[in-house]
C-alpha cells in the first residue's frame, strides 16, 4: 500500500504513476446502443477509486442563545485502486489531483487512439455530503449529474471524465455494514474519533485520525470491487442504485411480455387518480392504550408481506376505462361482485366511525380533503365532509368501519383483475426460496446470496411502487430547478409510456397489505394494541391460526412455500409469532418501547439506534432509563440524531483566533447533533385527556 500525503508535485515527481494505475485493469467500452445522457454512454477505465472528506464545524453566532453553524474540510482522502491512498489538506491540492487524473485519462485516450476520453469511476459513500462542499470549488453544469432529489446526487462528474457515484444509494447499507458484509477492514469507531473536536487543515493529526480517514476509502474500494465480482458486474453493468438489481431481474423476466405490459400502462388521467389512491402501510397505536405500560404483549409479523401480496392476489391486468356519468355506490358495488378493480374518487357527507372504540381507525387524514373533522393521531374519527380517492379494497374496509349520511361518486375507472404474470412471480419465488433455504448457511457464498435475496425480496415492491413521473431535477452552478407534476398531459403521457412496470401494481400491493393487516386487527379486537404495516402487537395471545389456515392454502397454490435447512416449511404471507414482551408502551405511530428477556428496546422515528461502544447499550435506552419515562416531554440528546445545516452561498475567510491562520469557507453542510422531544398534537392530547376523564373520547362537533 502506497500512502501519499499530497503536496504539489508529489504525483508528478514519480511516487505514483497515475496513468499506469488507471490502465492496470484495461478499458471497458461503452455499452452497445447506449444513448446520452445515460452515464453508460461512455467508456471507462476498469479501475475504481473512492473519495471521502473529514470535516469540522464552527459556531459563528455572537448570541449565546442561538447558533450559526458552518463546516469546512480539513483532510480529504482518495483511494486509487487497491494500492494507492492519497490524502490532502486543502481544496487546492484536491483540484490539482483531479486535474492530474483528467490529464492522465486524456493521455490514455491519445495513446490508445480511443474515439472518446474514457471516464474514471470514484465511489463516495453518501455523495450528498461531499457534493455540498464540491459545489463551492467547481461550477457543476446540469449535464454533469443525475439527482434523485434536491441535494441528493446518484452520480455527478467533474471535467466530464471523473464520475463520482454514490455507494450508499448503490448498496443501501451504511459503510460499517457494507465493510462487515464483504469481510474487508471495517470502518473504525466514530465514537473514538470524536466528531465534535474542531480540527483545522494546519493541525497535525494523530495516527488514529489518519488511519480512520484512510480506512474509509480503502475499505470502500475493496467492498465495491468484491460486490461487482460476486454479481458478475463491471463498471458498465453495475446498477446505480440498490433497486437496480431487482429491476434488472424483473425486466429480463418480463421481456417476452413487453407488448402486453405496454397496453396496460396508465395514461395521464388514470395515473393521476392512481396517484391519489396510493397509500403506504397502516401504522397506528390504539388510543385506548396510548401512554400506558402494558404487560404480556404478543407480536405477530407477516412473512414477506408485500411479495406475498404480489404472489397470491389478483391485480388490474387490463387497461383502465372510466365509467360514464351514471355513477353511484350501487353501480360500484356491482363491479366489485364481478371481481373488477375499481379506483374512484368519493365524497362523504357526515362520515363517522361506527364504533367509538375502533382500535385502529382506517382513514388517514393526509390522504383526504376534509372539513370540520376530528382525528386520532392522524386518523379520521369524523368529518362533516371528506373527499378521498380509493381502490375497491380500501372502499370495502371503510364501508365496514364508517357510517355516513351520503356518498357521492365523483369519478371511477375499472379494469379486469387477474394474477400477475408467472414470469414476474417466478422472480419472487426465487428470492423467497433463497432467503429461506440459505438463512442459516455458514458458507460465505451462500451467506452472500442469502443477504442479497433478502434485500431483493424487500426491494421488489419498492420497484413496482416507484412513481413513474419523477421530478426532473437539475443543478446548474448553484441553482436547483425542479419540474413537477404540472407538465402538459402530452409530456406526462410520453413519460408514462416509457415506464417498465404498471404503476397500478404497486398501488394495489399496499392496498392488499393493509387489507391483510386489517384481518389481524379485526381478529385481535379489543386486544389490539399497535400495528405497523405487516405486524400487530396484541394484549395477550390471539388465535392467529384462524387467519393463517387460509393463507397457507393460498401460499401453496401460488408456490410461496420454501423449506429451510432444518426441514421446516415456511409459508409466505402468514402471521408468524415473533415473541412476547414482558412490558410494552406506545405513544403513537413509530413510537414504542418494550422489555423483552431482561433488555429494553426502543423504536422512535427520529431517535437513533446507535450503540454506546463503552457499555454495549443503545444511547436511546440509556437516556430513557425506564419505560415509565416514555411519555410526552421525554427528550433524547445523545440519541437525538443529526441535523444538516446547508450553507450553499458561503464564501468568506475565517481567521482562527488561536493560531492566526486563515481559512476559506465556501459551500458546505454542517452536521449538527440534534435532540428529539416526544410531543403530541393538540387534537391527540385532547382525545387522550377525554379518555382519561370519561373512558372514551367525546364525539361532539365544536
Amino acid at each position: 500500500m502506497i500512502i501519499v500525503l499530497f503536496q504539489m508535485g508529489e504525483i508528478t515527481a514519480g511516487k505514483v504513476d497515475l496513468k499506469q494505475v488507471l490502465l492496470s485493469r484495461g478499458i471497458l467500452p461503452r455499452e452497445p446502443k447506449a444513448k446520452k445522457p445515460s452515464n453508460k454512454a461512455n467508456s471507462y477505465v476498469n479501475e475504481i477509486s473512492a473519495f471521502d472528506i473529514e470535516t469540522s464545524r464552527l459556531d459563528l453566532s455572537q448570541d449565546p442563545n442561538s447558533h450559526d453553524y458552518h463546516a469546512f474540510m480539513y483532510i480529504w482522502q482518495w483511494q486509487l485502486g487497491d494500492d494507492v491512498t492519497i490524502m490532502g489538506r486543502s481544496w487546492t491540492s484536491f483540484q490539482t489531483l483531479v486535474q492530474l487524473i483528467a490529464n492522465a485519462l486524456y493521455e490514455i485516450s491519445e495513446d490508445q487512439n480511443l474515439p472518446e476520453i474514457p471516464r474514471h469511476v470514484c465511489w463516495i459513500h453518501n455523495a450528498a455530503h461531499e457534493f455540498a462542499f464540491l459545489t463551492g470549488i467547481y461550477p457543476f453544469k446540469d449535464t454533469e449529474g443525475f439527482y434523485r432529489d434536491v441535494r441528493k446526487p446518484i452520480w455527478f462528474s467533474m471535467y466530464n471524465v471523473i464520475e463520482f457515484r454514490c455507494s450508499y444509494l448503490q448498496t443501501n447499507m451504511s459503510l460499517k455494514a457494507l465493510t462487515k458484509r464483504y469481510g474487508v477492514k471495517e470502518k473504525l469507531s466514530g465514537q473514538l474519533f470524536d466528531y465534535d473536536k474542531v480540527r483545522f487543515p494546519w493541525d497535525p493529526l494523530t495516527d488514529y485520525e489518519l488511519e480512520y480517514a484512510g480506512t474509509d476509502v480503502q475499505s470502500l474500494v475493496q467492498a465495491m470491487r468484491i460486490r461487482m465480482e460476486k454479481d458478475g458486474d463491471n463498471l458498465q453493468t453495475i446498477p446505480l442504485t440498490s433497486t437496480g438489481y431487482v429491476r434488472r431481474d424483473v425486466r429480463q423476466a418480463l421481456k417476452p411480455l413487453f407488448l402486453q405490459i405496454r397496453d396496460i400502462l396508465p395514461q395521464e388521467q388514470e395515473y393521476r387518480l392512481l396517484r391519489k389512491a396510493f397509500r403506504g402501510g397502516n401504522t397506528h397505536c390504539n388510543k385506548a392504550y396510548s401512554g400506558k405500560i402494558l404487560e404480556n404483549i404478543y407480536s405477530y409479523d407477516m412473512a414477506s408481506c408485500y411479495p406475498a401480496m404480489q404472489l397470491t392476489k389478483s391485480y388490474p391486468m387490463s387497461k383502465f376505462r372510466f365509467l360514464d356519468d351514471r355513477l353511484s355506490l350501487d353501480r360500484i358495488l356491482r363491479f366489485l361482485k364481478l371481481n373488477y378493480a375499481v379506483v374512484g374518487l368519493y365524497e362523504f357527507t357526515n362520515i363517522r366511525l361506527k364504533r367509538k372504540k375502533e382500535p385502529i381507525p382506517y382513514i388517514s387524514l393526509s390522504r383526504t380533503e376534509s372539513i370540520n373533522f376530528r382525528c386520532d393521531n392522524g386518523r379520521l374519527l369524523y368529518a362533516d365532509f371528506s373527499r378521498m380517492a380509493l381502490t375497491e379494497i380500501d372502499l370495502e374496509i371503510i364501508l365496514q368501519q364508517y357510517d355516513y349520511d351520503m356518498i357521492d361518486v365523483k369519478s371511477a375507472m375499472v379494469a379486469q383483475k387477474g394474477p400477475l404474470p408467472e414470469e414476474y412471480k417466478d422472480v419472487i419465488r426465487r428470492y423467497y426460496a433463497n432467503k429461506t433455504t440459505l438463512k442459516s448457511s455458514e458458507d460465505p457464498d451462500e451467506q452472500y446470496l442469502y443477504f442479497k435475496s433478502k434485500g431483493l425480496l424487500n426491494a421488489i415492491y419498492g420497484m413496482s411502487a416507484q412513481d413513474p413521473i419523477h421530478s426532473d431535477i437539475k443543478y446548474n452552478d448553484g441553482v436547483w430547478t425542479v419540474s413537477g407534476y404540472d407538465r402538459p398531459a402530452e409530456e406526462i403521457n410520453k413519460v408514462l409510456m416509457k415506464a417498465k412496470f404498471p404503476y397500478q401494481w404497486g398501488v394495489y400491493t399496499t392496498a392488499y397489505a393493509r387489507q391483510a393487516l386489517q384481518e389481524g386487527i379485526d381478529l385481535a379486537g379489543k386486544q389490539m394494541v399497535y400495528c405497523d404495516t405487516d405486524s400487530i402487537k396484541t394484549l395477550g395471545p390471539v388465535d392467529i391460526d384462524r387467519i393463517n389456515a387460509e393463507r397457507m392454502k393460498r401460499a401453496k397454490i401460488s408456490g410461496g412455500v420454501a423449506r429451510d435447512r432444518k426441514g421446516k416449511d415456511h409459508y409466505i404471507g402468514i402471521f408468524e409469532y415473533e415473541g412476547s414482551y414482558q412490558r410494552f408502551v406506545s405513544c403513537g405511530a413509530k413510537r414504542y418501547a418494550y422489555e423483552q428477556d431482561g433488555e429494553m428496546h426502543i423504536t422512535v422515528a427520529g431517535v437513533t439506534k446507535q450503540i454506546n461502544e463503552k457499555t454495549g447499550i443503545p444511547f436511546a435506552v440509556e437516556e430513557l432509563g425506564c419505560l415509565e419515562n416514555f411519555k410526552e416531554g421525554m427528550t433524547w440528546v445523545k440519541a437525538g440524531g443529526i441535523a444538516a445545516v446547508y450553507n450553499d452561498h458561503d464564501d468568506f475567510n475565517y481567521t482562527d483566533p488561536a493560531s492566526g491562520n486563515q481559512l476559506r469557507i465556501t459551500s458546505n453542510v454542517a452536521l449538527v447533533p440534534s435532540t428529539y422531544e416526544m410531543t403530541f398534537e393538540t387534537d391527540y392530547k385532547k382525545i387522550l385527556y377525554e379518555m382519561d376523564l370519561y373512558g372514551e373520547y367525546m364525539d361532539r362537533r365544536e
